[in-house]
């Protein structure tokens, strides 16, 4: 009897963890689809990163923010073994997410609050922001151009 019900709450556990790990996946992909992006963007680690940052990053900067970022990540994977320095590209790599999390709020006309819900509960406000009636508000119009 003791066996059925631990087999029981073994699959009840199962399919719970498969649908927290499926359905922000499946927010974030619409999250790239409203960005004009295909979805399946939102699927292929590094990459996701650079196309998120590209699109959602708007200043004269962005280049140099992109390049930054994605070398972070990247020496974050290749010195994972050096301790000091793996905690300090770790830190660099949270607040440079923060900061695209941040500009990725304000393209959908969000506040910095849901900032901190995507930073700290990620798996339900990627997903409020997909299945949501949030649009993006201005990505492609700039203040400046005048034409």
């Amino acid at each position: 009897m003791l066996d059925a019900i631990e087999s029981a709450l073994l699959v009840l556990l199962v399919v719970l963890l498969a649908f927290i790990w499926l359905v922000p996946i499946a927010g974030k992909w619409k999250v790239y689809g409203k960005l004009g992006m295909p979805g399946w963007y939102s699927i292929v680690p590094v990459f996701a990163d650079y196309k998120l940052c590209e699109r959602v990053h708007r200043d004269d900067g962005t280049r140099t923010f992109l390049m930054a970022y994605l070398i972070v990540l990247i020496c974050s994977w290749v010195f994972c073994w050096v301790d000091t320095l793996s905690w300090m590209l770790a830190l660099v790599q949270l607040v440079m997410t923060i900061i695209v999390l941040n500009d990725l709020s304000h393209a959908f006309g969000k506040e910095t609050g849901y900032t901190i819900g995507l930073v700290i509960f990620g798996f339900v406000f990627w997903t409020m922001l997909g299945f949501g009636a949030s649009e993006p508000v201005d990505l492609d119009g700039d203040a400046d151009d005048e034409s």
